[in-house]
């Protein structure tokens, strides 16, 4: 797991390429604290590179990408390519990036984990391909030598990478298939830049920055966060999942394709699948197989768990696997309304794990709100994101550097209550009625009501005029009247959004695919890589397992009121039986309004004479400041958080941090 960075120079730009791509990677230094590399290209020859973080023993090492010079050496290279090290898979020398193939005519930076190098590279050896590393870097070229641009498709795992290939004067880029590991560029006339993180690309100076009105009305009436390619940032992109790209180096062509489409079956109900028993039996092995190949690691590994079914059905099959104690990992919380260690504590009893907790409380999240925040690249929208932000801070100070975690299996399963109202439509299409599966959940009055708002929502409400979509939403969600009417006005034209027409299936398609998913994995990313740990997830990316989830009807996947039905039924055996039955899911909640109670009088004065006001009605707010930001025992709001944590966003990235 690392970072990596580049920049191409076209033509004679102004851009002083040496200074730019170091401070790329000097903001990226928390995803790879081991050491960095650079490779600069010329027309002529590529020159490997040292850095003030490169190891002595790298830089006196007779490895084949060894560094040769010092990177204020790169002379007058117009391209160079940045690597940021973690030690995980092969963990000596020969694991330093940048790494070309044993011919030199292709090197590469690489963000990621290639589960299947073990079986890719034995079936390399055997059409003849010889390798000078034991890392699953050195797969990834000798894949590419093989397959070319469609070396993607045999890759199990997560990435972001960039090829150099010499002899076509290409730089080849792809990100995995759902967005676990990221990829972000910029490209104008005078270059092509590209990182792990947007703030890289701003500390260099490649962008400057500018906020996204598209991106910010998106995120604050829809929730939705960056869902299309220019994102927070204007002249920012981001590379979707399942995408690849290139740029020809002589020409300057780019150009982009999706690689990858997840197939999903269109069908209700599907008589050919057999018993139940044979495609539980086939889930099992599916999730153990996942999990089992994402502990290949050279160090130590551990797991997050909130006693959730998701991390609880990963610890309890390492646990099955090794047969020896884990590390586990969990917030807790005082208050016993959110508080899950009761149910972590039932996992790692059962496994014997050695356990951590960790204890966040709104004074520290006072004291970290700016590294949050600025290690997330955009204003993050709940306090739940501190919470898993600690839980890496825990793993770090534990001296462990790969941690599996759950991340996905809601979105693949059906574990959400709002996959509910997609079944029951399901139901009500298909056998003319939902009332039956509604009674089945034992919260038939909650989930009917909520059934027919939604229905409204996803059905009625799009066909109405612009101006009453918005007057609704202010009704449904009041703390909206606190943007500012010249934003709204110029973007309400965004309101215009087409039907939710989706079956189950479809709904968890959407989500799995460059929506929902891929914003939790962003959080995870984030938090996780700023702590310096890697962190797998086998629901977002095992491709064996999701595409076979994929491929069964949507009826099966939420059985008499039971969410996530078919992995419960998968897991039993493997998880203690509570764990199988609990109802009350929780998914990293904090006491969010308590903390913004808290904390409100110290972040008070960001309204005052804040640039936000183009964006929000400072005035109103801080004439309601107490009415929005002291109410300890409300129900939680996310926009409340997002009210507080968008203009300390702001501040933060138009200073350059």
């Amino acid at each position: 797991m690392c970072g990596i960075a580049g920049i191409i120079k076209f033509k004679d730009s102004g851009i002083h390429i040496v200074e730019c791509i170091q401070k790329m990677n000097d903001a990226i230094r928390h995803r790879g604290p081991d050491g960095e590399g650079y490779l600069a290209i010329t027309n002529a020859e590529e020159v490997t590179l040292f850095g003030k973080d490169t190891l002595p023993e790298i830089i006196s090492s007779p490895i084949l990408h060894g560094p040769q010079k010092a990177l204020q050496e790169a002379g007058n290279a117009t391209t160079i390519l940045a690597h940021r090290r973690l030690k995980i898979i092969d963990i000596t020398p020969t694991g330093h990036q940048p790494m070309c193939n044993i011919d030199k005519n292709l090197w590469i930076v690489f963000n990621g984990e290639i589960y299947n190098y073990i079986e890719l590279r034995e079936q390399l050896k055997k059409e003849g391909y010889n390798f000078h590393t034991a890392s699953d870097t050195e797969v990834i070229l000798a894949a590419y030598s093989k397959w070319g641009y469609d070396c993607v498709n045999h890759f199990n795992g997560m990435w972001a990478f960039t090829i150099y290939d010499k002899q076509k004067k290409v730089l080849f880029a792809s990100r995995d298939r759902f967005g676990v590991k990221p990829f972000y560029y910029s490209v104008n006339k005078d270059h092509f830049a590209f990182a792990s993180e947007q703030k890289a690309l701003l500390a260099g100076k490649v962008v400057d920055f500018a906020p996204n009105d598209k991106a910010i009305f998106d995120y604050w009436v829809f929730s939705e966060m960056e869902e299309e390619e220019e994102g927070m940032f204007k002249g920012i992109y981001e590379l979707f999942p399942s995408h690849s790209l290139t740029l020809n180096l002589e020409t300057q062509e780019l150009k982009k394709w999706r690689y990858y489409t997840l197939p999903y079956s269109d069908k209700f109900e599907d008589k050919t699948i057999g018993d139940r028993a044979v495609y539980i039996d086939k889930i099992s092995e599916y999730i153990h197989q996942a999990v089992k190949i994402r502990l290949r690691s050279d160090v130590e590994l551990g797991s997050c768990l909130s006693g959730g079914l998701d991390s609880s059905s990963i610890v309890s099959i390492i646990h099955n696997t090794s047969g020896k104690p884990i590390n586990t990992f969990t917030a807790a919380f005082k208050e016993a309304a959110i508080d899950e260690s009761p149910w972590a504590k039932i996992v790692s009893d059962h496994t014997h794990s050695k356990t951590h907790y960790t204890y966040p409380s709104s004074g520290e999240l006072l004291k970290d709100l700016h590294d949050l925040i600025y290690c997330q690249d955009i204003p993050i929208w709940s306090t739940s994101t501190y919470s898993q932000y600690r839980v890496m801070q825990l793993i770090k100070e534990s001296g462990i550097r790969v941690v599996l975690d759950g991340q996905g299996g809601d979105e693949l399963f059906a574990g959400y209550d709002n996959y509910y109202f997609y079944h029951f439509r399901d139901f009500a299409l298909h056998k003319g009625s939902f009332f039956k599966e509604a009674r089945a959940t034992g919260r038939f009055k909650e989930l009917g009501k909520r059934y027919l708002s939604q229905l409204f929502l996803k059905e009625y409400m799009p066909r109405l005029p612009l101006s009453l979509q918005w007057n609704l939403r202010l009704r449904a969600h009041p703390e909206l009247k606190y943007l500012n009417p010249d934003f709204v006005d110029r973007n309400k034209p965004r309101l215009d959004k087409s039907q939710d027409k989706y079956s189950l299936n479809e709904a968890l398609y959407h989500d799995f695919n460059n929506t929902l998913l891929k914003s939790y994995l962003k959080c995870e990313d984030r938090c996780s890589m700023w702590h310096s740990v890697e962190s797998r997830t086998p629901f977002a990316d095992d491709i064996n397992l999701i595409e076979y989830i994929y491929s069964l009807p949507s009826s099966i996947k939420i059985s008499n009121g039971r969410l996530k039905s078919l992995m419960r039924d998968a897991m039993r055996g493997t998880l203690p039986q509570a764990i199988i039955d609990r109802k009350d899911k929780k998914g990293y909640l904090t006491p969010s309004r308590k903390w913004i109670a808290e904390i409100r009088n110290e972040v008070k004065d960001i309204f005052e004479n804040s640039s936000a006001s183009e964006y929000l009605d400072t005035k109103k707010i801080l004439k309601d400041y107490d009415l929005l930001f002291n109410h300890p025992n409300a129900a939680d709001n996310p926009r409340i958080f997002k009210l507080m944590v968008f203009p300390i966003w702001l501040k933060i990235f138009s200073k350059g941090n």
